[in-house]
């Protein structure tokens, strides 16, 4: 059974989750990394730079391109960071904009005991500065 990573099991990241398989602890696992990447602003992390979203108040193009470079920005990040997901895309949910508020939908592939299975993560960024991401299914 997965019982974590070093980091969550030193802090007790996922005994409070009871789970059914391997497939929902690691699910879980990467949910909860993607959403430290997405708490932390790129630069923020001392010894990782590049860790983390981009400041999203300091893009200076057209919302078209501004959106397409956060979306690119934190699949590499992804890509860097969550090891464990494959061929992922990241799309912004356009048609429900709010100031400061950001809907996400990260698919691709997550590799459970040496598989890989297809994932679909909600991440909601939210005014407050905090970030939900659960499973999507839909």
């Amino acid at each position: 059974m997965y019982k974590g990573s070093i980091l969550e099991r030193l802090n007790g990241g996922l005994t409070s989750f009871s789970f059914a398989d391997n497939s929902e602890a690691i699910y879980q696992s990467v949910a909860n990394n993607l959403s430290k990447i997405f708490s932390t602003n790129a630069g923020s992390a001392s010894t990782v730079l590049d860790y983390g979203k981009p400041d999203l108040n300091n893009i200076h193009l057209s919302l078209k391109d501004s959106l397409e470079l956060i979306e690119d920005s934190i699949e590499l990040n992804i890509r860097k960071y969550e090891p464990r997901l494959l061929d992922i895309q990241v799309s912004i949910v356009r048609d429900d904009l709010n100031k400061n508020d950001m809907t996400l939908f990260i698919q691709g592939g997550l590799i459970v005991d040496g598989k890989t299975e297809p994932i679909r993560y909600k991440a909601d960024l939210m005014s407050n500065g905090k970030v939900k991401v659960y499973n999507n299914e839909n």
